[in-house]
């Protein structure tokens, strides 16, 4: 799926130049959405399966960072996910161990 991904970021970046974009690419029951801010740069990208948020998540601020970091369950956040301002620095109020959608313990518990 990241290989999925990562095909998808190359192959619409120069179409995300026009700003906005959103692409998707399926493969079976699991799927992938990369979407672009309107400078070209990557927002997000998702991964899908049968529709639902399943697998790694990664959201980037606008000057490129990383926002947030995860994993899905069936449309839920689960496991270790982070979270981050523009400037680097770890949101620790946010970023834990979840569960079932819901942050059940902070980092390292």
């Amino acid at each position: 799926m990241k290989t999925l991904i990562l095909v998808a970021s190359l192959a619409f970046g120069a179409v995300a130049i026009a700003g906005g974009v959103q692409s998707y690419l399926h493969a079976g029951d699991a799927s992938a959405q990369v979407s672009f801010h309107a400078d070209g740069t990557r927002r997000n990208s998702t991964e899908y399966v049968e529709g639902q948020k399943h697998g790694l998540s990664e959201q980037w601020h606008r000057n490129g960072t990383l926002e947030w970091q995860g994993q899905y369950e069936h449309g839920l956040r689960a496991g270790e996910w982070r979270f981050w301002s523009e400037a680097g620095e770890l949101d620790s109020e946010r970023s834990g161990v979840y569960g079932a959608g819901q942050r059940i313990a902070p980092l390292g518990s």
